[in-house]
């Protein structure tokens, strides 16, 4: 092995810096200063599901924010999104990688016949090792139009993640909602079924006594019938909801709170976006990135290559040996069946296509949440009624039982009475489900439903 001077030295070691640290321009505005250059230095570890908190003890309702904040990192759309946004950032690594040297390191052995003046044929045999540092200067824009698209399509995964989480909480809080509005309605059910029964007995009485016919002890029957039934229904829809929203959240849900959404201000209805639109201008925007302009067509590509001998052990030893050489090449390439130019014309569709499904998914989210306005209003003013209706016929009802008892009022008269009450109760907690429903979607549309609920954005 021979001998290498101090100076031979320093170049492979200036070649090897050059290789760790990158261009200024290399450099992406989101990528975090202690990353380092070279990302197969840090190989990347399995994924590994987040440890899920554990369920409020027995009996403790579990209120939807902290449902979803213990649901949610191990939610599979979630999971799906974040490991797609991860993908996506090691693509903006590779993009970034190609704006920065390469460094190889060559050895060759090798054996073969040649002739030499005045020495004739000779058997040389070669056993060469080189240090090497290839850089692509500038690719006709190509590579810097890819880490801008690169990084923009990093900004687009962050809000598919968001978008993921939105529409993950969505689901969840829609079957809790509906087990919030069945349990909203088995209250009345129950309180209609108990006095219900109350009366069969009282008419069943008056009827063993004389005091009332056959047909009312009848009526009475048919009415308790009519209350076991609908209120096994509601028991039945209960148990429905509670086992969706088990399968949904992968727990039991043992107990729900009651949940209270404020109105959206009309600031956020008109600027505020759900991840779904930002993310598809997001990928607009990267695929815009990635057309190049005109004048790339003609512009050059530009490599600069150094090498550097570690050892040459060739025997017989040639005349002159070289230790070191660089280059600098500038190649200009014109296809000349204009591939470059359908590539750019490629890019240019699909940036348009994707302008055009950003405008068509911004214009759906804006035609739904325009049809909410409504909704919305209608079943505000309803509730108003509906709450002076029940003071009204909890009045009547009470009053209708003591003309009962006092004979001055007939059996089916005081039915009708609570059916009545019963029905406005249930138009009541229909009426409740549908503004909380439709508050909660509103707030899904324009990105807010996560901070609604004391989640963050």
């Amino acid at each position: 092995m021979p001998r290498l001077p101090p100076h031979a030295l320093a170049a492979p070691l200036a070649l090897i810096l050059a290789a760790w640290l990158p261009p200024a321009a290399a450099q992406g505005a989101a990528a975090p200063a202690d990353a380092p250059f070279l990302p197969w230095l840090n190989p990347a570890t399995p994924a590994v599901l987040p440890a899920a908190p554990p369920p409020p003890p027995a009996g403790q309702p579990e209120r939807l924010a902290d449902l979803l904040a213990r649901i949610l990192p191990r939610e599979p759309q979630v999971r799906v999104a974040l490991a797609q946004r991860q993908a996506t950032d090691e693509r903006r690594l590779q993009a970034r990688s190609r704006l920065g040297p390469s460094l190889y390191l060559q050895s060759s052995y090798g054996q073969g016949r040649e002739t030499e003046i005045l020495q004739g044929a000779i058997s040389r045999t070669t056993d060469r090792t080189e240090l090497g540092l290839r850089w692509n200067l500038y690719n006709s824009g190509n590579d810097r139009a890819e880490l801008a698209g690169a990084e923009r399509d990093l900004a687009a995964a962050d809000q598919e993640l968001r978008r993921a989480r939105e529409d993950a909480a969505e689901r969840i809080a829609e079957t809790y909602v509906e087990l919030l509005h069945v349990q909203a309605q088995l209250g009345p059910a129950a309180e209609r079924l108990a006095a219900v029964r109350k009366l069969a007995e009282q008419v069943r009485q008056q009827t063993d006594a004389g005091k009332a016919s056959a047909a009312d002890a009848t009526q009475a029957e048919a009415s308790l019938l009519d209350a076991e039934i609908a209120h096994e229904q509601l028991l039945a829809d209960q148990t429905s909801a509670r086992a969706k929203l088990a399968a949904q959240v992968g727990t039991e849900v043992r107990e729900v709170a009651p949940v209270v959404l404020a109105p959206v201000p009309a600031a956020t209805l008109q600027n505020g976006q759900p991840g779904l639109v930002e993310a598809a201008r997001l990928r607009a925007d990267a695929a815009r990135e990635r057309v190049r302009p005109p004048v790339s067509l003609l512009a050059p590509r530009i490599d600069l290559e150094m090498r550097q001998r570690l050892s040459d052990r060739t025997n017989p030893i040639l005349t002159t040996e070289q230790k070191s050489n660089w280059q600098l090449v500038a190649r200009w390439d014109f296809p000349v069946m204009g591939e470059t130019i359908a590539r750019r014309n490629e890019g240019m569709r699909r940036a348009e296509a994707a302008e055009a499904e950003a405008d068509r998914i911004a214009q759906t989210v804006r035609a739904d949440l325009e049809s909410l306005g409504a909704r919305i209003a209608i079943a505000e003013r309803a509730l108003v009624v509906l709450d002076r209706q029940l003071q009204q016929y909890d009045q009547l009802v009470r009053a209708g039982e003591l003309q009962f008892d006092a004979g001055r009022r007939s059996l089916q008269q005081l039915i009708a009475l609570r059916d009545s009450r019963y029905a406005i109760a249930q138009r009541r907690a229909d009426q409740a489900h549908r503004l909380l429903a439709n508050r909660m979607r509103q707030l899904a549309l324009t990105g807010q439903l996560l901070p609604a609920l004391g989640l963050g954005g």
